[in-house]
């Protein structure tokens, strides 16, 4: 079964996505960007069809996962979103200096989450048929 990392501090935001996709992809969580970026070098990357992002974490930052996973040509094999409370314009507009898909405003429904899932991993098929 493929994976959908979901990196947020906030074990409700990964039980939402995880009660959305079940049966069809398998979660796995990261709390802060550290065990993201373990996530992303402990797993079969071919095997990982997207992230799911929080930018404020305790820790590591999701802008240091976007740092390794830009510095390690990655953005080309996992597609990001991110999801975020955060209101700062400044904090949206350095997330999308990155090559992210979309982001997703906290507080969000399980239809938001399905439909910016859907648009993430589907950004890796368009990927897979042009090669």
């Amino acid at each position: 079964m493929k994976s959908i990392i979901v990196a947020d501090d906030s074990s409700i935001i990964v039980n939402i996505v995880r009660k959305a996709f079940e049966g069809e992809y398998n979660i796995l969580s990261a709390t802060n960007g550290a065990e993201a970026i373990q996530l992303l070098k402990s797993n079969n990357l071919d095997e990982i069809v997207g992230m799911l992002l929080d930018i404020n974490m305790p820790g590591v930052d999701g802008f240091a996962v976007l740092d390794y996973l830009k510095y390690n040509n990655l953005f080309n094999k996992i597609p990001v979103s991110i999801i975020t409370g955060d209101d700062d314009m400044d904090v949206f507009s350095k997330a999308f200096e990155y090559p992210i898909i979309d982001m997703l405003k906290k507080p969000f429904s399980i239809d938001n989450v399905k439909r910016i899932v859907d648009k993430t991993i589907s950004i890796n098929d368009i990927n897979s048929s042009n090669n």
